[in-house]
């Protein structure tokens, strides 16, 4: 799992080091599919603007990282039970590379905004993974 993570990281880069063009390009393109299919199904008046949606993308790109991290990096003790909330700085860690890729990106910029946001995101998937697990282990009878 843990290749899993680093390529997901690799992802995440990725995204980062597409310059401003393709980038917006992108952006535009969900913005618009994700507003018809509100009005696919009758809720035209959901909209959302391109800033909230790669706002979203931010939040949910980093979701996804916490919870690879829990399940890749937890087996280990210096991450594993109450060292679990360490995975939170590496998260922080993997944002502040992030937004440092875009700074140095055709017309991207960084922002600790987004670095907040994306620590944010490994927050929420530390913490709904944490969850998840402990549910199952609970009905599992290993509570």
């Amino acid at each position: 799992m843990i290749i899993v993570t680093l390529l997901y990281i690799g992802f995440i880069f990725g995204h980062s080091a597409t310059p401003a063009v393709y980038s917006s390009a992108e952006s535009s393109w969900v913005t618009e599919w994700v507003n018809g299919f509100f009005q696919a199904i009758g809720l035209a008046f959901v909209r959302f603007s391109e800033g909230f949606i790669r706002k979203a993308a931010h939040f949910g790109e980093y979701t996804g990282l916490g919870i690879l991290f829990v399940i890749s990096l937890s087996r280990y003790p210096f991450f594993a039970g109450k060292n679990r909330w360490r995975l939170i700085p590496a998260g922080f860690f993997v944002a502040c590379i992030d937004e440092g890729i875009q700074y140095f990106t055709p017309g991207r910029n960084a922002s600790m905004a987004d670095v907040l946001l994306d620590t944010c995101g490994v927050l929420f998937g530390v913490l709904v993974c944490t969850a998840v697990l402990r549910i199952a282990k609970h009905r599992n009878g290993k509570a």
